[in-house]
């Protein structure tokens, strides 16, 4: 078998990316797609929607293909993203929460301007009830006392909130966080089921198309936008039989996304847990993605299944080099050199 950077050096020379309409012939060539043997969802987007959503900006799609056949090997979409983070929050239990959603509601309603005396009254009868339910309700003294001072700080910006949508007039249309972070989506990945090199690699088709088409082309975009993190949504679990009681954070799965996995790791006829785990592994420890946890990102209806992934820009060059390092044993490429 050639080596690793031989291996490399031929899809280089020989894998091509074109916009999906670089050429108006390529609206007939993406009805010839078809998807690896698990599932359609993705082969069907780039048969019948893909070009009208490239039209719209809706999304970018990127051809993949065979230099010297023109043979769609691979597709992938790009779009625009972005991250957030709430406003200040803190972890509360389903209690913590009643007490400090009436505390809120207490502290807002004694400072509405002109009430009447009995209405004042009413409101600060209401606010000493609020205030006296974290004795009741909560033991801990210490924890009563952030949570108060939570409360506190969250009426205080909801005034706040509430003034500025006021004054600017967009308070429907707003969503007030503390802080956002641009980001790339990439929206689809997927390879075609009769594409094969003609050469054999020791790698799977997906990494190399990731690490050395996708990666180089978000990190261009990064040096003409701001571009902090790329994220996918990854492994609809629609297909997993139910179970009677199911994990709260089990891992989600979907046969349609398969980004060039073996097929030794999904089995058609089943979909196991198990098949969950290895797919997802394959995301973590061959692209370099890792569960969100910081940040919230705005998901689709189309993807609510899905398992949020996501790594920072910054490091995709050093991942990219590590790699190839993990495939090259025999440091054939000089990677590990001193």
């Amino acid at each position: 078998m050639d080596s690793i950077s031989k291996q490399k050096k031929y899809l280089s020379e020989n894998l091509i990316v074109e916009n999906l309409r670089m050429y108006g012939s390529n609206k007939e060539d993406i009805k010839e797609f078809l998807q690896a043997k698990s599932g359609n969802i993705l082969a069907e987007y780039l048969n019948n929607k893909a070009w009208n959503d490239d039209s719209n900006n809706n999304t970018k799609v990127f051809l993949v293909r065979d230099k010297r056949t023109r043979k769609i090997a691979y597709y992938y979409a790009l779009n625009c993203g972005i991250l957030y983070k709430e406003l200040n929050t803190i972890k509360m239990s389903l209690v913590e929460r009643e007490c400090v959603e009436k505390l809120v509601k207490a502290i807002k309603q004694s400072n509405l301007e002109g009430l009447s005396k009995e209405e004042q009254d009413a409101a600060y009868e209401l606010l000493g009830d609020a205030y006296a339910l974290f004795d009741e309700k909560i033991e801990d003294s210490d924890r009563a006392t952030v949570l108060i001072s939570y409360a506190q700080e969250q009426a205080e910006i909801k005034k706040e909130r509430e003034e500025a949508s006021n004054q600017a007039g967009d308070s429907e249309f707003v969503k007030n966080v503390q802080e956002t972070y641009p980001a790339i989506d990439i929206k689809f990945l997927c390879k075609d089921a009769n594409y094969k090199p003609d050469i054999e690699i020791e790698f799977k088709f997906g990494v190399y198309v990731f690490w050395e088409i996708i990666v180089p082309h978000i990190l261009k975009i990064s040096e003409l936008v701001g571009c902090k993190y790329v994220y996918l949504f990854a492994a609809d679990n629609s297909e997993v039989p139910k179970t009677d009681v199911q994990m709260e954070n089990t891992i989600k799965y979907s046969k349609d996304y398969d980004m060039g996995l073996e097929e030794d790791i999904l089995d058609e006829e089943t979909s196991s847990e198990e098949d969950v785990k290895k797919l997802v592994s394959y995301y973590i420890n061959n692209l370099k993605f890792r569960p969100v946890s910081e940040y919230t990102i705005l998901k689709p209806h189309f993807e609510r299944t899905c398992y949020t992934l996501i790594q920072d820009v910054e490091d995709l060059q050093h991942k990219r080099e590590s790699i190839w390092y993990s495939h090259d044993q025999d440091n054939e490429m000089g990677l590990n050199a001193e």
